[in-house]
């Protein structure tokens, strides 16, 4: 499982990584946007087994051999 730290642990370790307030708030507002972002798309594996799927449905795929 993933851990993810807390918004005071990002704070605090961005704090001491040299970055200023101003800075920590845009990388912080950035990261809560990218990751409602990744969150709607599907994984690129998602979309290949989707087309796959309708592929075996629509039978232009099948298990046999011509």
């Amino acid at each position: 499982m993933f851990h993810y730290m807390d918004h005071k642990e990002a704070f605090d370790m961005l704090r001491k990584a040299g970055f200023r307030e101003t800075e920590i708030d845009r990388i912080t507002k950035f990261r809560k946007q990218f990751s409602i972002n990744e969150l709607d798309q599907p994984s690129d594996n998602h979309r290949r087994l989707e087309f796959i799927r309708w592929l075996f449905q629509t039978g232009k795929l099948t298990e046999f051999v011509s």
